[in-house]
C-alpha cells in the first residue's frame, strides 16, 4: 500500500482530462449547460463525425496513463522529469499543427510514458493559437535529447467562444530534463516526507538554502 503514496498527481490530473473528453464525446450536454465556472471556461465539444479518431486519441491518453501507473505501482518507477518539447501533430481534419509544450516523463526507460501540454499554431482558433494535451512514450533518457510519439486532443476557441476538441497524432523532440520530482527518497538531501524536488539535477531545497 505504500506505493499509493507515490502516485504522481500528474497522472490523476491527466486521467481526469481524458475522462472529461470521453464524457463529452459519449454524452454531449445541452448548449445551455456547457459552461462550468461561469465566465472562465467551457466544456470542449468534439466533432461527432470523427468518432474513430476521438476514440483512438482517448485510448492513447488512457494507455499512457496505464503504462505510467503500472510502472509506478509495480516497479516503483515514479520519478517525474520536466522537459521542454518542440513538435508537431496531424489532426483529424488533416491539418499539420506545430507545437511548443512542456513534457512530463514518468519514470525512466528505455521506453517511458510521457504527458505533454502546451500551445500550438491553430488556424481554427480566432487568435491563431490553441492548446493541446497529449500522452505517449519516448526513449526514456531524461538527461539527453529524446524523441517521442503521442496522441491526444487540440483545443480551438472560435469567435463564438465555444471550445472545440480535435483528435490528433504527432511527435516531438524533448530537451534534457531541467527539473523534476523524485519519490521514495527518505533520508536523502532535500527530501521532505520521501519527496525530493530537483532542479538541474540538484535538490531544489539546496538552491533555496
Amino acid at each position: 500500500m505504500d506505493y499509493f503514496r507515490f502516485v504522481p498527481p500528474t497522472i490523476v490530473s491527466l486521467a481526469t482530462v481524458s475522462l472529461l473528453v470521453n464524457i463529452v464525446h459519449t454524452a454531449p450536454m445541452p448548449q445551455a449547460q456547457t459552461r462550468f465556472l461561469p465566465g472562465l471556461f467551457q466544456v470542449p465539444t468534439v466533432n461527432q463525425n470523427q468518432q474513430v479518431q476521438n476514440t483512438l486519441a482517448g485510448a492513447g491518453l488512457v494507455g499512457a496513463g496505464g503504462f505510467a501507473a503500472s510502472n509506478c505501482l509495480f516497479n516503483n518507477n515514479c520519478n517525474l522529469s520536466f522537459r521542454p518539447s518542440l513538435g508537431a501533430a496531424v489532426d483529424a481534419n488533416g491539418q499539420l499543427v506545430p507545437q511548443l509544450g512542456l513534457t512530463t516523463q514518468v519514470g525512466d526507460g528505455p521506453i517511458a510514458p510521457t504527458f505533454t501540454g502546451g500551445l500550438q499554431l491553430d488556424g481554427n482558433s480566432q487568435n491563431g493559437i490553441g492548446g493541446f494535451v497529449a500522452g505517449g512514450v519516448n526513449t526514456g533518457g531524461p538527461n539527453g535529447v529524446s524523441p517521442g510519439i503521442q496522441t491526444g486532443f487540440g483545443f480551438s476557441q472560435g469567435s463564438n467562444g465555444q471550445t472545440q476538441a480535435t483528435a490528433q497524432l504527432g511527435g516531438n523532440i524533448q530537451a534534457p530534463t531541467f527539473g523534476g520530482v523524485n519519490f521514495g527518497q527518505q533520508g536523502q538531501p532535500g527530501a521532505v516526507g520521501g519527496v525530493q524536488p530537483v532542479l538541474f539535477n540538484q535538490p531544489l531545497l539546496g538552491f533555496l538554502g
